[in-house]
């Protein structure tokens, strides 16, 4: 066994492709030599914007043998009637260099069939690894590739040279018109200009490449970067070392030499995010904050070279720093002087979708959804400040600090309306309508940020879907399941009992008034799009499939089936759950192949036996206590009342006989039972369970 050393050194690739090139690049190479029959110890992988990175521990020098079974003609075909190969058979074994005599009879439940065994003597690694590292790098799945020069080869960026050792040899490959050498490069400007290498050792390339300013893994970048500015930002203040932007750093330098930097005290006269973001969002500056949490006029830039004079260097960040604020504290003061009026009659210019009107047009469909939706939660006494939020909702999408930087849409549309009118809750609202998201997963805390949010989510499921723009496969460019997500995410956590499809059917009527459902489908689809994002984050918490499918189908209120599913999981850990389930099998068994729908109200005037007598008094006896049980959502306690059913479901079974000859007698039964699962079906389909 040798190890394999294999590095493809690029241009610059883009921070967010590193991690998913080197996860990839591991998982494909498991997957491969695992199908090549290529035995190994182990895998790691590494990378740099300019160079990814894979070692392979112990890898065998060539496949194993294989024998290999190949069925061939049946013997109908393969034999004739004295029992000679014919030619068929003979044919069979000439394909695959076999003689006659290889052949033999494999008896299947198919039948007979004439089959051989072909042993495949294994080919040596050098040569599958020509074949195979150029096959993985095409199979990364970056988002972008690009093709440069008379290079037919798709990848993020160029490739400038390939390294690939097997032991101390040179596997002779060809990527990009580059053949493969045993050296590379350190550093573009700290480093020698090759890194000569004498085998395929790992520890000794990260040794190699760190002594000419390359550190090959992510996450040693990440941790001198972090410990740097710490060390340099002693006594200043307290870095915001956010894990997105400390990732985002490690994977833009191959050795990080940080910086601290400063602003002009007036800048803080921003909202904060507007100062974080403008510094951030282009830049990836850390900022800092006093003990008291204030933010500080101090940054940190992390670079990827050491310079002679670092305070050059400081002083071309801090000219960067300057222009970006100076922009925004610019906009931000224009925004001041507009109003949130017009802004909202400016909306009628911004286009929403192509295909569902512009913002304004969504504006007015969301304040009239938050007015139903907040009806139907029985909050009347919040009613005007809910109208005065969905009416500004979208009015800071047409500020220019808005248009500058997009994430802080709601923000500044907090700050806005405080500015002009003052009110902190409205103010909250409007930034919480666009709560959980990607870069911040808390909940609305306001009353009226909840229904915004959920309304805000709602119709952009219900517009796209209604000019059918549902995601396919991985795409989703308009961000429709975040939007699903994030209804799910704030009706389970502030345990709201809200039943979804009056809610979508309104939200279908808004965008039909407006002449912009074209899917006619529109609510059913929406509703079914919900239900499976909320069957996967019920599945994301550990329920199993059963349980999860035996409420996923109840009518679509999340926190409802949530509390429902609660109790079955709750229930399925005691000896109890089986005393459930094994007297509903009976009941299903029966039923499953009967047209129920047909079926009447049981007449007790029909009974013949006690049996039958003591299970519809016992359905009768426990019907209203259940059900308003399950009225109060006392789901534990529903469940036990089901559980009494047990003894006289078993007892019913044992001494009564369902499908008699007597049809009026056998309906009248079937019917009974009938009583017995609907009590089931109002709580659970149980069917899911067995």
């Amino acid at each position: 066994m040798k190890n394999l050393l294999f590095e493809v050194l690029t241009e610059e690739l883009p921070a967010r492709f590193i991690r998913l090139g080197i996860n990839s690049l591991a998982e494909l190479t498991e997957k491969y030599l695992v199908d090549y029959r290529l035995k190994f110890k182990d895998i790691k992988t590494a990378g740099t914007p300019r160079r990814l990175v894979l070692f392979v521990e112990g890898l065998s020098e060539k496949q194993e043998d294989l024998e290999e079974e190949i069925i061939g003609p049946t013997t109908k075909v393969a034999l004739d009637e004295n029992g000679n190969y014919t030619k068929a058979a003979l044919g069979f074994a000439a394909k695959h260099g076999a003689e006659p005599s290889d052949l033999y009879i494999k008896e299947t439940p198919r039948g007979a069939y004439i089959a051989l065994k072909i042993k495949r003597i294994g080919e040596e690694t050098t040569k599958i690894l020509q074949t195979l590292l150029p096959k993985i790098l095409l199979e990364i799945p970056f988002p972008k590739k690009m093709v440069w020069g008379e290079v037919r080869f798709p990848f993020p960026r160029p490739i400038r040279s390939i390294l690939c050792l097997f032991g101390e040899d040179i596997v002779p490959l060809e990527i990009a018109g580059l053949k493969s050498v045993d050296w590379t490069y350190g550093h573009r400007y700290l480093g020698a200009k090759k890194v000569k290498l004498r085998s395929a050792d790992f520890d000794e390339y990260v040794k190699l490449l760190k002594e000419h300013w390359v550190i090959v893994d992510p996450d040693e970048r990440k941790r001198i970067t972090e410990e740097e500015i710490k060390r340099i930002t002693q006594g200043k203040g307290f870095p915001e070392l956010e894990p997105h932007l400390l990732h985002e750093n490690a994977n833009l330098v191959e050795y990080p030499f940080p910086t601290l930097g400063s602003f002009d005290e007036k800048f803080l006269r921003m909202p904060e995010e507007l100062t974080k973001t403008a510094l951030q969002e282009h830049q990836r500056y850390f900022l800092l904050r006093d003990n008291n949490g204030k933010l500080l006029n101090y940054f940190v830039a992390v670079n990827n070279n050491r310079v002679r004079d670092e305070k050059v260097l400081i002083a071309g960040h801090e000219r960067v720093a300057k222009a970006r604020l100076e922009d925004a504290l610019f906009y931000y003061e224009r925004d001041l002087k507009q109003s949130l009026d017009q802004w909202v009659i400016n909306l009628k210019g911004i286009v929403y979708h192509v295909r569902c009107g512009t913002l304004y047009e969504k504006t007015e469909r969301l304040k009239k959804l938050s007015v139903f939706l907040a009806e139907r939660l029985g909050i009347a006494p919040e009613l005007e400040k809910l109208k005065k939020a969905s009416h500004y909702a979208k009015a800071d999408l047409a500020s220019e600090v808005v248009k500058e930087f997009p994430s802080l849409q709601g923000i500044m549309g907090k700050y806005y309306y405080l500015h002009h009118f003052g009110d902190e809750v409205v103010a909250r609202a409007i930034e919480e309508q666009y709560l959980p998201n990607p870069n911040d997963e808390r909940l609305p805390e306001t009353t009226i940020g909840t229904i915004l949010s959920i309304c805000d989510k709602v119709d952009h499921i219900t517009a796209l879907i209604g000019v059918n723009e549902k995601p396919t496969g991985e795409s989703d460019p308009h961000g429709l399941r975040r939007a699903a997500y994030g209804v799910i995410k704030i009706l389970l956590g502030k345990e709201l009992d809200l039943e979804l499809e009056p809610l979508i059917e309104k939200a279908c009527d808004l965008l039909l008034q407006q002449g912009y459902l074209k899917n006619q489908s529109a609510k059913e689809e929406t509703i079914e799009f919900l239900r499976k994002r909320l069957e996967s984050e019920f599945l994301s918490m550990g329920y199993p499939k059963g349980q999860v499918f035996s409420v996923i189908k109840l009518h679509l209120n999340p926190y409802d089936q949530f509390l429902r599913l609660r109790a079955i999981s709750k229930l399925s850990q005691g000896k109890e759950f089986e005393d459930l389930l094994v007297p509903f099998k009976r009941v299903y068994a029966i039923l499953k192949n009967q047209d129920i729908d047909k079926l009447l109200s049981p007449n007790p005037w029909l009974f013949e036996l006690p049996s039958e007598k003591n299970l519809f008094e016992a359905y009768k006896e426990i019907e209203e206590p259940y059900l308003s049980k399950l009225k109060s959502k006392a789901y534990e306690d529903a469940l036990y009342f089901l559980l009494k059913l047990k003894p006289f479901i078993e007892e019913f079974f044992d001494k009564v006989f369902v499908m008699v000859d007597d049809e009026k007698v056998r309906a009248n039964r079937l019917s009974l039972l009938k009583q017995v699962f609907s009590l089931y079906q109002f709580f659970a389909y149980f069917e899911n369970l067995v």
